[in-house]
């Protein structure tokens, strides 16, 4: 019986909602009341929030206020007394914490109380509805009580219970009434005053932010122009500096003794006259001097005249003997402390033997003499990076690993050239790509060049 008529209608719906609140009857409808009821109930909603958000503001706003009152201190300490118009700068920065403190009352004080006032008359306007809810129960409660009173009662008005029972209906109403017309005055009236309390809060806020942002951005433009005078005043400001002493006598002696335990380089021979072919080569050695971080400093600047030069022309055999006596003479009467020192560039050109291989004339040009690299034993204690070995006057000690480099042989070139296909003519630019290629790293410019010599020499068939 569809689920016993929906349980007897719900148990007639909760026995009638509990006889309409105890008022034991149909309950009194006032639908203007609760229009002016909900209408309250969302006006406190925003308006709380609206304070608890404001008082979050009021206090961040302090906190920002004390920070730029610290602020304010730590640059009054700074500028320093002989700065120029301190006295005005301090003036300045005192206005703006006028301006800072009479925002912060505005707003810290001044806006959260006001605002506390109004959230705080929801309170007792909910009371109030509360109350009447509760007089209009009773209200109910008496008006069913004298229906069932008279209604069971055979004497009519005259009986003392009926009696009673007006009387009380009576005073219900009177009570219920009272109340009830007072908030339909009250409430209407608070829900209006939202526009106004809305007007007035936003006004206050912004209103002290505009006056404070307007005055604190004359005041900051003024600190700025005063700080452009301090800009400017900078040079009458400088700590002062001893200036340089000159040198004396003393001094001068002093660093041309510290000089002369230097190595100087001995100065260049004059280069050839420039020839289109000597002008490339001069290039291609500078660009070799360039990449090579092992070069001193007397062979960059004589490299470009003395490595090509010395591939083109060999020494006559019968000046070997004079040049080699007269470097043997200069070697006695230097103070040599390094076997390995270099010599100069004069020097080099004079030790080149005219018999010499090619490599002998590559390795003079690159690493300034030719040495023989000797197996080192654990006597020696040589260390690691460093090579014992061997000059060509028979001079032996250790020099650094990087300036060795691995010679090349007339048979190893003649092999190369003999590679190539037969009825090809000599490139030597070919051939000094393949040995680049393969073990040796010399060069492939300076290898064309040593290929070309040993071509035109006919020391290897073409």
């Amino acid at each position: 019986m569809k689920e016993k008529e929906l349980r007897s209608e719900e148990r007639w719906s909760n026995k009638h909602l509990l006889l309409e609140g105890i008022g034991k009857a149909k309950a009194t409808q006032d639908e203007t009341f609760d229009s002016h009821a909900a209408n309250l109930s969302k006006q406190s909603k925003s308006c709380e929030r609206l304070y608890k958000d404001i008082k979050a503001y009021s206090a961040a706003l302090k906190v920002l206020c004390q920070a730029e009152k610290s602020l304010h201190d730590t640059i009054r300490d700074s500028y320093e007394a002989e700065w120029p118009e301190r006295e005005q700068l301090t003036a300045i920065i005192d206005n703006l914490e006028i301006q800072s403190n009479e925002m912060e009352k505005a707003l810290c004080e001044d806006l959260p109380q006001a605002v506390s006032t109004y959230v705080s008359q929801f309170t007792d306007l909910k009371k109030k509805v509360d109350k009447r809810g509760r007089k209009l129960v009773d209200y109910d409660h008496a008006k069913h009580n004298y229906s069932s009173t008279k209604a069971s009662s055979k004497k009519g008005e005259t009986d003392p219970k009926v009696a009673r029972a007006y009387t009380e209906l009576q005073q219900a109403e009177s009570l219920y009434k009272e109340i009830n017309n007072e908030l339909l005055e009250v409430l209407p009236a608070t829900y209006d005053s939202r526009i106004t309390f809305y007007v007035d809060t936003l006004q206050t806020l912004f209103n002290s932010q505009s006056i404070h942002q307007a005055e604190c951005s004359k005041l900051n433009k003024q600190i700025v122009t005063q700080l452009d005078r301090l800009g400017e005043s900078m040079d009458s400001l400088r700590v002062p500096r001893p200036e340089p002493r000159p040198l004396t006598p003393t001094d001068s002696v002093t660093d041309v003794n510290m000089g002369s335990h230097r190595s100087t380089p001995s100065p260049a021979p004059a280069p050839p006259p420039a020839t289109p072919a000597s002008l490339a080569d001069s290039a291609t050695g500078a660009a070799l001097a360039a990449s090579n971080p092992f070069e001193e400093d007397n062979a960059e600047e004589t490299f470009e005249t003395k490595l090509y030069p010395k591939l083109a022309t060999v020494p006559p055999r019968a000046e070997k003997n004079d040049t080699k006596n007269a470097k043997q003479e200069a070697k006695k009467s230097k103070d040599a402390t390094n076997p390995f020192e270099e010599e100069t560039d004069e020097e080099h050109g004079e030790e080149t033997p005219a018999e010499a291989p090619a490599t002998v004339h590559a390795l003079e040009g690159v690493t300034k003499e030719a040495r023989k690299v000797l197996e080192s034993k654990p006597e020696d204690q040589v260390d690691e990076g460093w090579q014992l070995g061997e000059k060509s006057d028979g001079t032996r000690g250790v020099f650094p690993e990087n300036f060795t480099k691995k010679e090349i042989t007339v048979e190893e070139i003649e092999a190369a050239l003999k590679k190539m296909r037969p009825g090809k003519a000599t490139e030597p630019d070919d051939v000094a790509a393949d040995l680049w290629k393969s073990k040796y790293w010399y060069p492939a410019e300076w290898l064309a060049k040593f290929f070309n010599q040993v071509v035109a020499e006919k020391k290897v068939p073409e």
